[in-house]
C-alpha cells in the first residue's frame, strides 16, 4: 500500500488522466466494459513494453532508468505507470474516432452522439482510433524523452539515444486535453521545435474536427435517432424527434384563408 500511494504522489498527471478516463468510460460503456478494456489494454501495452526493452520490437529499443525503483511501483522491468498510460490514451482516441463517425443530435445544449453498437465495433472506428493514437504519441513521445526538463523526470533514453517519434464528447475533450497538455509542456521546457511541429500535425484535425461540428448534414435524423434508441433505449426519454428541413418549411410558412 505505502508503494502505491507513493506511485500516486509521485505520478499525479498520470492517475488524474487515468481518473477522468474511468469515470467518463463507465458512464459511457459501464463498468464491465471499462475494466475489460483497461484490463486488455494494459496487458498488451506492457507486453510490447517489455518486449521493446529487452529486443527493440515494437517501439524500438529503448531502457528505463533504475532511480525510481522503491518509490514507484515496476511491473517486469516497466514502471507501472508508463504502460497504464496507454488505457486513456487508447480510449481517448477511440471516441475521437466516434466523434468523427457517427450522427450528431443536438437540442440547445444537448450535445449527443448517435453511435450503435455495430458502429463501435466497426473496422474503420477502430483504424481511425489507431491513427489518432500515432497522432497524440508524437506529442507525448517527445515529451516524456525531454523528461529531466520537467517534472516526469529523465525515466529513460533510446539506443541509439536522440529524439524518436515511435509509438503510437468527454472522450474527445480527454483526447483534446492529452494533446494540449502535451504542446504546452514542449513549449514550456524549451523545445519550440516539436512544439511548433505537433501544432501543425494537428491543425488539419482541428479543422476537419470544427467542420464535421458545425456541418448541417453531421446531425443525424430520426432514423439515425431510431438506430441509437433500438441499441440504448435508456436514453429514449432525453430525445425528441429530428425535425428535417422540409418539415422546418411547412411549419414556417402560412396557411391559405379560406373564402
Amino acid at each position: 500500500m505505502h508503494l502505491l500511494l507513493s506511485t500516486v504522489a509521485l505520478r499525479p498527471y498520470v492517475f488524474i488522466f487515468l481518473a477522468a478516463f474511468l469515470f467518463i468510460a463507465i458512464i459511457n460503456f459501464g463498468l464491465r466494459a471499462t475494466l475489460l478494456f483497461t484490463v486488455l489494454t494494459y496487458v498488451v501495452a506492457l507486453a510490447c513494453e517489455w518486449s521493446s526493452v529487452h529486443d527493440g520490437f515494437p517501439f524500438g529499443l529503448y531502457h528505463y532508468l533504475q532511480a525510481t525503483r522503491g518509490r514507484e511501483i515496476w511491473v517486469f522491468g516497466v514502471p507501472l505507470m508508463d504502460s497504464l498510460s496507454f488505457t486513456f490514451l487508447a480510449f481517448a482516441s477511440y471516441t475521437v474516432a466516434l466523434l468523427l463517425t457517427a450522427p450528431l443530435y443536438r437540442r440547445g445544449w444537448d450535445l449527443r452522439l448517435l453511435d450503435t453498437w455495430q458502429l463501435r465495433r466497426s473496422p474503420r472506428v477502430w483504424l481511425m482510433a489507431a491513427l489518432f493514437m500515432v497522432m497524440v504519441d508524437m506529442v507525448v513521445d517527445p515529451l516524456s524523452v525531454l523528461g529531466d526538463r520537467w517534472f516526469l523526470g529523465k525515466i529513460f533514453w533510446y539506443d541509439p539515444p536522440g529524439p524518436h517519434l515511435s509509438r503510437a464528447l468527454l472522450g474527445p475533450l480527454l483526447y483534446a486535453g492529452i494533446v494540449t497538455f502535451g504542446i504546452t509542456m514542449l513549449f514550456l521546457i524549451g523545445a519550440p521545435e516539436i512544439g511548433w511541429a505537433s501544432v501543425f500535425i494537428f491543425l488539419p484535425f482541428v479543422v476537419l474536427t470544427l467542420h464535421i461540428l458545425t456541418r448541417a448534414g453531421s446531425y443525424g435524423d430520426n432514423a439515425a435517432v431510431a438506430r441509437y434508441i433500438g441499441d440504448f433505449p435508456y436514453n429514449r426519454d432525453f430525445l425528441t424527434p429530428v425535425q428535417s428541413p422540409d418539415d422546418v418549411k411547412k411549419s414556417s410558412t402560412p396557411g391559405r384563408r379560406r373564402a
